[in-house]
């Protein structure tokens, strides 16, 4: 497989892989948002819990990049359908503004598809706020301690920090032919050796920076190896 169209699938595996302040939960379920999930296999050590790459995908072949705006996807058993308005939205404005500051850093960010575009289209599934007191205590407190080891063993995560699920594909901006998709969740880590645990939705804000971020560098670096590897 050569750089540029290794380039795609790495953006999507890049949402998967591991940073300090979050970690990826054990058990992902879908919600609908993506439709079809049958292209889709359980991801690998370091991948989305599922994802999907077309191997006909050139990286190289996109200059421009459409955000969709950020869709809350209010699926059975979505803990979304719990939040707020206000705290639903503050969630998908501040993923849709980190996606476009990263992203803007290398492409021009366009407002409709088109040839030479990369259209992302993004669903938050699934959020789940921090006990901000409880989570703190539980951390400081070695029996605490010992219960947030035992949840994250036998749950994949523990009850008292925050999560985030979403589900993304890339798409051809002018065909719509699905080019990667997948589906992940990052869960707050209990000790992240900051102090910004009092803050409810900190861990769904780390997650989403570090998600931005990672494309961000991905499809940096994947350029600038397809340009290098030019003729």
């Amino acid at each position: 497989m050569n750089v540029g169209r290794s380039g795609i699938l790495l953006l999507l595996l890049a949402l998967g892989a591991s940073c300090t302040t979050t970690y990826q939960a054990r058990h992902v379920p879908t919600s609908g948002f993506l439709g079809d999930y049958s292209q889709l296999r359980p991801g690998r050590a370091g991948e989305p819990k599922l994802v999907y790459f077309n191997p006909a995908a050139d990286i190289r072949d996109y200059e421009q990049i459409l955000i969709d705006p950020i869709a809350g996807y209010l699926g059975k058993g979505s803990r979304l359908n719990k939040l707020s308005a206000k705290d639903r939205q503050a969630l998908l404005d501040y993923f849709q503004t980190t996606l476009r500051e990263q992203l803007g850093r290398d492409y021009k960010i366009v407002d409709r598809p088109g040839p030479g575009v990369l259209r992302l289209r993004v669903g938050l599934t699934d959020a789940k706020g921090t006990k901000p007191v409880l989570d703190t205590l539980s951390t400081v407190t070695p029996i605490g301690l010992a219960i947030s080891a035992l949840e994250r063993v036998t749950l994949g995560k523990t009850l008292t920090t925050g999560s985030v699920r979403i589900e993304a594909e890339a798409l051809d901006g002018r065909t719509g032919e699905r080019l990667a998709a997948m589906v992940d969740e990052r869960v707050g880590a209990k000790v992240t050796g900051r102090f910004d645990k009092w803050s409810k939705w900190q861990d769904a804000r780390d997650a989403f920076d570090y998600w931005a971020a990672r494309m961000q560098t991905t499809l940096q670096t994947f350029r600038e190896r397809a340009a290098n590897a030019a003729p």
